[in-house]
């Protein structure tokens, strides 16, 4: 019975993450003003005004929206999509200059941006953010993962993806023993510390070009939904899907303990490197790296459960965006500022989109009834169901505001709805 509702499980998990197209994926506030920019899968960025919590105005981009940043004056908007980094003018969108990329990694008001190609010329490019020309090109002794900066980007990180390593428990500072009951990140050190797997790191001194550290650690990282690469000091911390490391200025790595450990969907730090945030479903723990204290922070309200969908940080605010279009401002510490919702009044509004997923015809039929009857009491036109088997985004129908959307999808879970609902903004 227990095998059967793993599997069962499984299936709904597979079916909630990988059903819709219309995730979102990114958040970022603009230096030196009131707008906060949030995207997706949608081709359209938000804008919403951090103070009234109203939304300003869309911008529409080319392809779906991996990630974004601002230059530090915030005259330009980085905006990642497919595999090219496309500088736009935030009033009007306007693309004002396109650079081609592979991995590209944006930060939070800063005057670089990385490109990390670890198949083709297998070297990492650092750009400026002010006109997109080329600062730095560095090709580390192993395939690249992630990098990042210290505090005043003097400093480039380089995090290697996993690869065989030899003479392991040599490289091991600190052995972790087994706990009792299951924890994310203790599994994970137990594993690795016997895998003979393990991972490039290199620090590369920006002004003089010099290598400042190029070690190989013990623990395996990979690609994953949340991952932060920072300095603190004279240690770097690596922040990523099971794990939480540790690496001092001569190299050696070591696995930090956390009671609370959880998978990360999405991770970041504060500029200065000082405060790391880690969360997964609206919930995770902030690292001090002056004082070694982890904080866990509870973003639900009651038992809601919603993934987070990006972290970012700017002038000390954290800003939190999850799948379910809610944002919460916390400081440092984690102390809640301000908590709201996206309803995207001034754009084509949203749309509900359903996932078609029954193989019987009277299935179909069952949630066709219930679907055409809540939205002919709407006075919206009725849909065909059997035009949409197998398709993953099948609109319903299209609502002015996200809470408008949001009351439409719970009639339909109120009638019977069985399949998998969502909404998102109409490009």
């Amino acid at each position: 019975m227990k095998r059967i509702t793993l599997f069962l499980f499984a299936i709904l998990f597979a079916q909630t993450i990988f059903a819709f197209k219309n995730e979102l994926t990114s958040i970022c506030k603009r230096p030196g003003s009131n707008e906060l920019y949030i995207a997706g899968e949608f081709k359209t960025i938000l804008i919403v005004d951090v103070h009234t919590k109203k939304s300003l105005r869309t911008i529409k981009t080319d392809g779906i929206v991996k990630d974004f940043q601002f230059s530090p004056d915030g005259q330009n908007l980085l905006v990642y999509t497919g595999n090219t980094v496309n500088f736009l003018n935030p009033e009007t969108g306007e693309i004002t200059r396109s650079i081609k990329g592979n991995n590209v990694r944006l930060f939070e008001k800063s005057p670089y941006f990385i490109d990390a190609d670890r198949y083709m010329s297998k070297s990492i490019k650092v750009y400026s953010t002010n006109d997109a020309s080329l600062i730095f090109e560095h090709k580390p002794n192993f395939p690249i993962l992630d990098a990042g900066f210290n505090a005043d980007f003097s400093e480039l990180l380089i995090l290697g993806d996993g690869m065989d390593i030899k003479k392991e428990k040599s490289l091991i500072r600190t052995e972790t023993t087994p706990v009792s009951g299951y924890n994310v990140y203790n599994k994970a050190y137990v594993e690795q510390q016997k895998d003979n797997k393990g991972s490039g790191f290199q620090v590369v001194d920006l002004k003089t070009k010099n290598l400042l550290l190029d070690v190989v650690i013990p623990y395996k990282t990979a690609k994953s939904f949340g991952l932060s690469v920072s300095k603190y000091k004279d240690a770097y911390f690596i922040a990523c899907w099971d794990m939480f490391l540790k690496i001092d200025n001569k190299g050696m790595a070591s696995p930090l303990e956390n009671s609370d450990a959880t998978f990360a969907y999405a991770a970041n730090h504060t500029n200065d490197g000082q405060y790391i945030y880690v969360a997964s479903s609206k919930s995770g723990y902030i690292y001090n790296s002056e004082t070694a204290q982890f904080t866990p922070f509870n973003l639900k309200t009651g038992s809601e459960s919603s993934y987070t969908a990006d972290i970012s940080e700017l002038n000390d605010t954290v800003y939190h965006l999850a799948k379910d279009y809610s944002v919460a401002m916390m400081d440092k510490t984690g102390k809640i500022l301000s908590k709201f919702e996206v309803t995207n009044d001034t754009g084509n509004g949203f749309g509900v989109y359903y996932y078609n997923g029954f193989t019987k015809k009277e299935a179909r039929d069952k949630e066709a009834l219930i679907i055409n009857n809540n939205l002919e009491a709407l006075g919206m036109e009725k849909i065909d169901l059997e035009t949409a088997i197998g398709k993953s985004d099948f609109l319903l129908g299209v609502f002015k505001t996200k809470d408008d959307a949001e009351k439409f999808m719970e009639a339909l879970k109120k009638n019977g709805l069985e399949y998998l609902i969502e909404s998102a903004p109409i490009e």
